[in-house]
């Protein structure tokens, strides 16, 4: 019996099927949902950007990140044969003229979720010890957020909107 990824040659009774342990599935999900979380409220905070740079990256998060990021987890959640959660609406669209958000709000919730979300990757990639297809795609989630990370302090300084402690000088 061969096995390739999901594909079987050969007899069925010799294929091994995917192995994930109770906590790689458990992390695997909180992974899945807070994207769907992520991505909701990032289509939200669209409406309400009006920097053309933000916008710019809000689009890209979504498109070049998340969205990417959840393909990726859904197919393995295929893979181990694990019930997707349901998933949030495709779009959400809200009207922008109430002039709620300041862009500058924006990126700080922004910004706060992508270091939760970074800390977040290090929890469930801890956890991920049975599967190392699992652990090694956290770890390129962890990788691609971390330069995200460094791109939005860079971005925010050019903005003036990171707020760094004072100076010290005993």
């Amino acid at each position: 019996m061969v096995q390739v990824g999901n594909f079987h040659i050969g007899k069925a009774e010799t294929a091994a099927p995917p192995v994930a342990d109770v906590m790689e599935v458990a992390a695997l999900w909180d992974e899945l949902v807070s994207r769907y979380d992520i991505i909701q409220l990032t289509q939200i905070l669209q409406n309400f950007a009006h920097d053309v740079d933000l916008k710019l990256i809000l689009s890209k998060g979504l498109t070049g990140t998340l969205e990417k990021q959840v393909d990726r987890i859904e197919k393995e959640f295929n893979r181990l044969q694990i019930p997707l959660p349901e998933r949030p609406p495709k779009s959400v669209k809200v009207p922008s003229t109430t002039g709620i958000f300041e862009d500058e709000l924006i990126f700080n919730l922004v910004f706060a979720g992508i270091q939760n979300v970074l800390s977040g990757h290090v929890q469930r990639i801890r956890v991920i010890t049975t599967s190392d297809t699992l652990r090694k795609m956290l770890i390129e989630f962890l990788q691609e957020e971390l330069g995200i990370f460094d791109k939005m302090v860079l971005y925010a300084k050019t903005k003036g909107w990171i707020k760094s402690p004072p100076k010290f000088a005993p």
